[in-house]
């Protein structure tokens, strides 16, 4: 993982990380924060915080390190990561978050932006380092607005191959290349790199 972020993640950079309901974008990052052993909060806009817990117990990811929050309003994500002093701040996922600075309804590209310029500022103000779990259209592109993509600092698509097979590469990263490919096997008790 280290070597497709160019050697780890940069305090206050913007990752967005793309992939086909039921790839494992949550299992992974929830393995990712667990080896990380730093104050962090994942936050779900889908999935209850039971629905987690039971995700993490079974990956055996124990840790008072790792606050997970049910929450979809921007401004209250925010507000709770200043509060825990984040150094990484999960959403899970864009499509499901909303501000109220916005009439758009949630999940529309006008949402979309604005809730990511105000996670970004505050990512850059508070150091933290965001990472955004997004949804993938048929065509494998990132589902949303393009300025999406192009807001962030790091794009990984996490894509299933045949079997139980991931493939996780960047398609674009400003601190390292996008030349690494990192294959992973789904097991029961998570993703491993093979």
């Amino acid at each position: 993982m280290n070597l497709l972020l160019g050697g780890g993640m940069v305090p206050g950079s913007s990752i967005l990380l793309a992939g086909p309901p039921g790839a494992g974008k949550s299992t992974l990052l929830l393995q990712v924060l667990k080896s990380m052993n730093r104050k962090a909060l994942y936050v779900s806009g889908e999935e209850s915080v039971e629905q987690l817990k039971l995700r993490a117990d079974r990956l055996a990811i124990i840790s008072e390190n790792i606050l997970l929050l049910f929450e979809s309003e921007t401004e209250k994500v925010i507000g709770h990561a200043i509060e825990l002093k984040a150094t990484i701040v999960v959403i899970d996922s864009i499509q499901a978050i909303y501000t109220s600075l916005s009439d758009a309804l949630s999940g529309s590209a006008t949402q979309i932006r604005k809730c990511l310029f105000l996670l970004r500022r505050a990512a850059h103000d508070y150091q933290f380092v965001l990472v955004i779990i997004g949804q993938v259209t048929k065509g494998s592109k990132s589902a949303g607005p393009r300025a999406l993509e192009h807001a962030v600092d790091v794009v990984l698509h996490l894509a299933t191959e045949m079997n139980d097979n991931r493939l996780l590469y960047a398609v674009k990263n400003r601190y390292g290349s996008t030349e690494h490919r990192c294959t992973l096997l789904m097991k029961p008790n998570g993703l491993e790199f093979t």
